[in-house]
């Protein structure tokens, strides 16, 4: 932890609403510190700050706790991953890149407003917001997304290790399934889902809103049910990045998650279950849900296999994991759209953004 914060400049300071955003500054801030620059993390006091704590320490980060810190320091640039940020009283530059591509509408109106600078990733984003937002065109700038630099740039464990370090065989394909929590099709999911698959392992990476708040209980006890199987993995709420076990897989399921994109950007096969868990109030008010999810990005749910029920689900796993090319070109189309270039310099790009002048 960092003493002394009040008036100190930094080069770049990341506000940490959830666990789940530091895979998408981490990036970021090593290059900025390779570059010799000075950067500090301040984390929410309102989410889990135990287990963000954690990690900053793990990752040898500068940190503070509570977002009254934003406003204490100076910077040149401030990053955030939510629209809705504490901004009263920023001294510096602030910038908004979204936490996640995909399906869920993000208040892009709201975040050209209140922010300086606004980052995406490809081109279905950029030239979605130029023709809704020509006014703010200046603050867009596309650069790629931040969380895919080190697995362009190779820095992942080596599979087989980590599979037996969770318990699971490494002589078996492995299949990950990484629901989002809203709306989600684990309570939809087969009640002995692993055992459906007991010739592979099963990864399953639950949101971490899945696994904190209380209106998903039902979706733990169905979780805590799956860890049981011998063959099936549940992460902890520890595990803040997807990313890793990405690498790990043969082939993803999942639903309305940004991890479609991220796992289509490394070629893997995709099965997008659209047999969900709404509340009431979807069922009542379509309109409500329609709202909620960005309706252009249908087109590229091509990616993968687009099952309407269970059993339909497991046939096309089955499928896909005896023939993974079968969606390899329209996946390669999909990345460059959606999530941009996947070089491992997305991180760079962003730094000369904010340092050409240096």
């Amino acid at each position: 932890m960092t003493n002394n914060v009040k008036d100190r400049q930094y080069d770049a300071v990341f506000y940490v609403a959830y666990p789940y955003y530091f895979p998408h500054f981490l990036p970021i801030h090593d290059y900025w510190v390779s570059q010799g620059k000075q950067t500090l993390f301040v984390l929410s006091e309102k989410q889990n700050p135990e287990l963000m704590e954690t990690i900053a320490r793990d990752n040898s980060l500068n940190y503070q706790i509570g977002s009254q810190v934003l406003s204490q320091v100076c910077a040149k640039v401030f990053f955030f991953a939510n629209e809705e940020s504490p901004l009263d009283g920023i001294k510096g530059k602030t910038v908004f890149l979204d936490h996640g591509v995909g399906t869920k509408y993000c208040n892009y109106p709201l975040a050209c407003e209140q922010f300086d600078y606004v980052l995406i990733e490809g081109s279905y984003r950029q030239a979605m917001l130029e023709a809704e937002l020509p006014q703010h065109r200046d603050k867009i700038k596309c650069v790629g997304f931040t969380k895919l630099d080190p697995v362009a740039k190779g820095k992942q464990e080596q599979s087989s290790a980590l599979l037996e370090q969770y318990g699971l065989d490494a002589n078996k394909k492995t299949i990950l399934y990484a629901p989002t929590f809203f709306p989600s099709s684990i309570e939809k999911m087969g009640r002995d889902f692993p055992a459906d698959f007991a010739d592979c392992n099963v990864i399953i990476k639950p949101h971490y809103l899945s696994l904190e708040r209380r209106a998903y209980a039902k979706q733990r006890k169905r979780l805590q049910h799956w860890a049981g199987f011998s063959n099936c993995l549940v992460t902890h709420i520890s595990e803040y990045s997807l990313t890793k076990f990405i690498g790990l897989a043969d082939l993803m399921i999942s639903d309305e998650s940004s991890a479609i994109f991220e796992c289509t950007a490394l070629d893997k096969p995709v099965v997008i279950n659209r047999f969900l868990k709404l509340r009431w109030s979807y069922y009542l008010n379509p309109a409500k849900f329609i709202k909620r999810m960005d309706q252009g990005i249908d087109t590229y749910r091509a990616v993968g296999y687009n099952p309407d029920n269970y059993d339909e689900m497991v046939r096309n796993v089955r499928t896909a994991l005896a023939d993974p090319s079968e969606h390899s070109a329209i996946r390669a189309e999909t990345t460059s759209a959606i999530c941009g270039l996947v070089d491992g310099n997305v991180s760079k790009r962003i730094f000369e953004l904010f340092n050409e002048q240096d």
